[in-house]
């Protein structure tokens, strides 16, 4: 049967030129109605596109010219490191040339100011006004009207189109009443300028912006930092000997790196000679170097310390573990939170009622007081200037940029925004056991006591001949006791029962106790007694001895995890109900439980029986959340089940891939981190999105001048673009504070 699914494409693009959430949801809404294009997500706070397209309907070059046609750039690189340079050196471009902006804009706007309110008219003062408060609108903020007044045609209102509309009002306003100052003087009104508002408003907001440019530069300083562990190059060791400064992307797999004392990983490997100790703090959080020798793993973007290495490239490029690392970042961040969508949606709708609320509000004035018909026009153009949407844009994706950023300095990769959002509202983490709350590597944790100590050499060497985990973990446990491996003769694996060897004369063994007893092996009382209470307990037993007796018994068994149990406890005073899910067997599972301080336990279940208990546990829940932490194959369709799923970094590529959350370092210790960090997280989301929306439900009504009648109290353009810039500025820094939360 022919295959008939087409093959999609998809990437993050940046994109520049966004001045507020309607600029993004215009891009958004240009690229998800282009043909072809099958999604389309905006992230404004961190000026990129994500889309996924249909290669044979459309292409990214289409997209970018559509894009263009709506008023913005989308940057496309050969790579998406190379777009985030060009977008990281067009936005200082862009930070420059605002900052001389402002400078000119003030440097026009004070002098205007002086005239118009300090009261030193002169002949002519007015076409001076006129001439430094059209300089300020045309070179200062020329693209406030080119965008506002063609987002205004095309029917997609922005940010620019308010200030452009408030600005062109006041501006004009000020020159009829210079050209027809005697008009109004025959009806006994004041000709009133208003120069200095529609300076003013373009100085103040490009002022704001600038500030933001700056803030908002900070919240992508995480994934920046991530970027910057990666070095620009690499020494290469050739079959000649000779060695060879090569471009980190120049490396291909096999190549042999020489990494010097103090530099960075420049690929994932393994460590073929030298020794030396290696930082591993940006991926485990832990400041202790990790001390490496030949066979070891190492990971690109890690910080060698006082020795040289050499290391066989394993992955490079985008297939290493760092750069897998920063696209999860990236793509998280350019991911949407659940509040943000509506927060889109009021948006789309947003500008337009602005200037809807402006022109009743000038009718209002017309209708109900034709003689403060100017009043009614300053108060049309306030509500223009402070209704600007920019703090309600910022409010969401600042935070979720910042809080992903933090999360991933201490190892918590967030994939998904949702699961950042959402992971402080579980109420049960359902834990696979093992590599999950255990090691995942069997080990001797226990030995009958015996002369078994002068064979130990005999079982060392026959345990090295099997590539079994439990014969691996026996011949850790004899290295530990600092056996020699002895000579052995005449090896045999016996397949479901253990092997066997001749040394000393006699035949040896390890394995089973049918194994012993097919070669005449007795068992004694008290290995006999050591075996059933290990079984009891759930752990695993090998026995050891020759051809007359069994001599040594070896419990063996899967470890919790360093500071599992701290783990679960500080889950459980968070409100967090922890709960074991394994395929072991249950007394194993309930040993293990115990250890860890779990008090549900269900064992013995398949991968379709671990999705069926997280469905239950679910609706056990009550509307509350079930989170899913697990490391292999088998837990790929629980992790999907689950409301948030977590991996562990160690763990296999598809229960990476499954879930919406990483522990780079696959220790749990992180977990209660990060909870602390979502809640947070939708902390600071709903201060900001409160503030947003109480400024503007506040603001409009003042701009508008409900103060007046009462008060004598109006609200000025200039004043209203200061409360505007103020806004968007204090949104960004609230969420900053993520940044120094501490999540221990």
């Amino acid at each position: 049967m022919a295959n008939n699914k087409v093959k999609l494409e998809s990437g993050t693009f940046p994109v520049a030129g966004m001045m507020c959430a309607v600029c993004a949801s215009t891009v958004e809404r240009t690229l998800s109605e282009a043909d072809g294009v099958v999604s389309a997500s905006v992230n404004f706070a961190a000026a990129t596109a994500t889309v996924e397209w249909r290669p044979e309907d459309t292409s990214i070059d289409t997209l970018k010219s559509l894009i263009q046609d709506a008023g913005y750039e989308m940057i496309v690189e050969s790579s998406i490191d190379e777009a985030m340079k060009r977008q990281q050196e067009e936005e200082l471009a862009a930070y420059r040339k605002m900052q001389r902006k402002v400078a000119v804009a003030w440097l026009l706007t004070v002098p205007l100011m002086v005239i118009c309110m300090g009261g030193f008219h002169f002949p002519g003062s007015a076409w001076v006004m006129c001439a430094l408060a059209l300089v300020v609108m045309v070179w200062c903020g020329g693209d406030f009207f080119v965008k506002g007044f063609r987002n205004l045609v095309k029917g997609n209102p922005s940010m620019e189109s308010l200030v452009a509309l408030s600005t062109t009002v006041s501006f004009s306003f000020s020159l009829f009443n210079t050209l027809f100052s005697g008009l109004w003087g025959a009806l006994s009104m004041k000709a009133d300028l208003y120069y200095e508002g529609a300076a003013m408003i373009i100085a103040f907001v490009l002022t704001g912006k600038l500030l933001e440019m700056r803030a908002r530069h900070s919240t992508g300083s995480a994934l920046r930092a991530l970027m910057g562990l990666r070095p620009d190059m690499a020494h290469v060791k050739r079959e000649s000997g000779i060695i060879e400064t090569v471009a980190t992307s120049q490396l291909v797999v096999g190549d042999v790196v020489v990494i010097r004392p103090g530099e960075r990983v420049p690929a994932d490997g393994v460590m073929t000679g030298g020794r030396s100790s290696v930082d591993e703090s940006m991926l485990t959080g832990e400041p202790i170097p990790v001390e490496k020798m030949v066979g070891d793993t190492i990971v690109g973007g890690t910080l060698n310390g006082t020795g040289t290495i050499e290391m066989r490239t394993v992955k490079v490029g985008n297939d290493t573990e760092i750069a897998r690392i920063i696209n999860s970042v990236r793509d998280a961040q350019g991911s949407k939170a659940p509040v943000q969508r509506i927060v889109d949606r009021i948006s789309r709708i947003f500008v337009p009622t602005v200037i809807a609320c402006s022109l009743l509000t000038f009718a209002g004035w017309a209708l109900f007081a034709p003689d403060c018909m100017a009043v009614g026009a300053i108060a049309a153009v306030s509500v223009l200037v402070i209704a600007c949407p920019c703090a309600l844009g910022l409010a969401t994706p600042t935070a979720i940029m910042v809080g992903i950023g933090r999360g991933a300095r201490h190892g918590i990769l967030v994939k998904d925004a949702a699961a950042l959002e959402h992971l402080s509202d579980i109420s049960v983490l359902a834990i696979d056991k093992t590599g999950t709350l255990t090691e995942g590597k069997p080990k001797v944790i226990l030995e009958t006591k015996g002369k078994f100590l002068d064979e130990m050499g005999v079982f060392y060497a026959l345990e090295l001949k099997s590539e079994h985990p439990l014969a691996t973990a026996v011949a850790d446990r004899c290295r530990e006791l600092g056996a020699v491996p002895e000579e052995v003769n005449d090896f045999e694996y016996i397949p479901g029962a253990g092997i066997a060897g001749t040394a000393r004369g006699m035949r040896w063994w390890i394995g089973t106790e049918s194994l012993g007893k097919s070669l005449g092996a007795g068992i004694p009382a008290d290995i006999r007694a050591f075996v059933d209470e290990s079984l009891a307990q759930g752990a695993g037993v090998v026995i050891a001895g020759n051809e007359k007796q069994a001599t040594v018994a070896f419990r063996i068994a899967d470890s919790l995890r360093p500071g599992a149990a701290e783990t679960v406890a500080d889950l459980r005073s968070l409100g967090v109900e922890t709960v074991l899910l394994t395929g072991d067997k249950r007394p194993t599972a309930l040993h293990i439980a115990s250890q860890a301080g779990i008090d549900r336990v269900y064992a013995e279940v398949s991968p379709a029986d671990k999705a069926r208990v997280v469905g239950e546990l679910k609706d056990e829940a009550g509307g509350r959340l079930v989170a899913m932490a697990g490391d292999g194959i088998n837990d790929s369709e629980a992790l999907a089940t689950a409301d948030v799923s977590i991996a562990m970094g160690t763990g296999s590529e598809i229960a990476v891939e499954s879930a919406q959350l990483t522990l780079v370092g696959s220790s749990l210790a992180e977990l209660p981190g990060a909870v602390r960090l979502s809640a947070a997280t939708r902390r600071i989301i709903k201060e900001n999105l409160f503030w947003a929306f109480i400024y503007n439900v506040a603001g409009i009504p003042i701009a508008a001048g409900a103060l007046y009648p009462a008060f004598g109290f109006l609200l000025t353009p200039a004043i209203a673009s200061a409360a505007m810039a103020v806004s968007s500025i204090c949104v960004v820094s609230n969420s900053l504070r993520l940044r120094n939360l501490k999540l221990k």
